[in-house]
């Protein structure tokens, strides 16, 4: 890369690329790096959303990059730019003389900001989701963008390259679990040369600087640290609500235990439906998902998730958990080992114990409505559901006031609708619904019943809220008065998780 006139021109440039040349030479300053894949990446998801004008803005005092400056670059021998630059992308064809004033229509899709650092360019990154890819990212964060005085926003999933100096690929995946919490308004701003300076170095053998990487353990304090305590995964021996008709845990040896641990699947889809992304740890490399979708291949049902990778780039799809290999680039990352969830501070209760809990509530809910109701039965009792095995359960954590917001759009009983809004609840709950599949995989309304629970009972205890199955409702007062029943609508509805159910 060129650092050369790093501060030219001033204030930006603007480029209008079209062909692959003509973006190559757009960006031939900041090519050439010791790793140019994330920046292409980048500029890949871009010009997926049909980025018409590039907006170069030079001298860009970005807080992430003057901190790793402060703490690393400064003291360098070299002359690094204390600056970074930040490229904007927009789907529209802007002209230089019309920056200060854009027209609403501008089609902004995101930034990246580049350091002047040939060891990793991207210092941090947010943009639009690829088309083909949007519905399945599930922890997307709206942020706002100062253009020139104007106020844009992009709604994506942070993203970060590591410096390999400062900081390494968990500080990078670390940080970008971070921001996504900070733009969320669960914890405040850290900068990027905190995830290494703040790290304990007595749970490392290796000396801080240059970094030696992030072990389990500083990692794990650092979320403590930061306000956003993880839950941690050891791959081979993860939880699962155990529940009768749910498929038996899995066996094999420990040291492969991420070849043949299917768990990974349902503990990352409980966290991915609650909008929190997962730092997964391999023998050698770290990096984040923020997704996934459903597919028919190799089998019907089969789930591929969507991965942050800072040596790689955003937006990637991982095909088969128990064997990652990149199919772009046929990389081998190896067996999964660890899974660290960073979650606001009061999401006390596992969402495990929230399933086992909630999805035996339902099942014996659903048992005696049905024995008190005549036949014809307007709906299926979860039993016979189970019976041919097309109950599914979703379990996710959500704010509570997100969810009362949600509810008119999820059922059409006023009543429901009512006891909903007006109840007291704490702030965070996981719900647990129960879905039939063949709704879900017909595209229709799939949802039959739900559970709350609350976020701040015990794992050994957890406390049900509110039940809501085949049309009545079931609600635990503060005052200890219980509400029943509540009767509405026994048609299915929509799910209130993140993302498709």
């Amino acid at each position: 890369m060129q650092a050369t006139g790093w501060s030219d021109p001033d204030p930006a440039e603007v480029h209008h690329p079209t062909t692959n040349a003509e973006w190559d030479a757009a960006l031939s300053r900041y090519l050439g790096s010791l790793n140019d894949l994330p920046l292409q990446r980048c500029v890949e998801v871009a010009r997926s959303h049909g980025a018409a004008t590039l907006v170069i803005e030079t001298r860009y005092l970005d807080i992430d990059y003057r901190s790793e400056f402060s703490a690393y670059y400064s003291r360098q021998f070299a002359d690094v730019p204390d600056s970074a630059h930040r490229l904007h992308f927009f789907s529209k064809h802007l002209e230089t003389q019309s920056l200060w004033r854009l027209d609403a229509d501008h089609g902004y899709i995101g930034y990246v900001v580049v350091r002047p650092a040939a060891t990793g360019l991207v210092s941090r990154a947010l943009l639009k989701p690829p088309q083909d890819l949007e519905s399945a990212v599930r922890t997307s964060v709206t942020e706002y963008v100062n253009f020139f005085g104007q106020q844009l926003s992009v709604r994506g999933v942070p993203f970060a390259q590591q410096d390999a100096q400062l900081g390494a690929c968990a500080q990078a995946a670390a940080w970008m679990c971070h921001f996504t919490a900070v733009l969320r308004g669960d914890t405040a701003r850290r900068t990027k040369a905190d995830f290494s300076l703040k790290a304990d170095a007595s749970l490392q053998p290796n000396r801080a600087l240059p970094t030696g990487g992030l072990t389990v353990m500083q990692l794990s304090e650092l979320f403590r640290t930061f306000e956003i305590p993880a839950m941690y995964y050891l791959v081979g021996e993860l939880p699962s609500p155990q529940l009768p008709w749910q498929s038996t845990d899995p066996t094999g040896p420990p040291h492969l235990a991420g070849t043949w641990d299917h768990r990974i699947v349902a503990v990352a889809c409980r966290h991915l439906n609650s909008g929190n992304p997962i730092l997964v740890g391999t023998h050698n490399h770290a990096f984040i998902l923020c997704g996934y979708r459903r597919s028919n291949h190799p089998r019907p049902g089969w789930i591929e998730f969507i991965r942050h990778d800072d040596q790689a780039g955003p937006y990637l799809l991982v095909h088969d958990v128990l064997n990652d290999v990149d199919q772009r680039t046929g990389k081998s990352y190896g067996p999964w080992r660890t899974m660290h969830v960073p979650v606001p501070d009061k999401l006390w209760l596992a969402p495990e114990a929230a399933e086992r809990k909630g999805g035996q509530f339902l099942l014996n809910a659903s048992g005696q409505i049905a024995s008190a109701a005549g036949d014809p039965l307007p709906f299926t009792p979860l039993q016979n559901l189970i019976n041919v095995k097309q109950l599914a359960l979703r379990t996710y954590a959500i704010r509570s006031n997100d969810f009362k917001a949600s509810v008119a759009a999820r059922t059409t009983s006023e009543a429901i609708q009512i006891e909903y809004r007006l109840a007291r609840l704490p702030r965070f709950i996981w719900v647990v619904e129960a879905i039939d599949r063949q709704l879900r995989k017909a595209g229709k309304p799939c949802v039959v019943g739900e559970a709350v629970l609350d976020a701040t009972s015990s794992d050994h205890d957890p406390q049900e809220i509110a039940l809501h199955i085949h049309g009545v409702m079931w609600l635990q007062q503060t005052n200890g008065d219980i509400r029943f029943p509540i009767t509405g609508d026994a048609q299915p509805y929509n799910s209130g998780g993140v993302g498709d159910p």
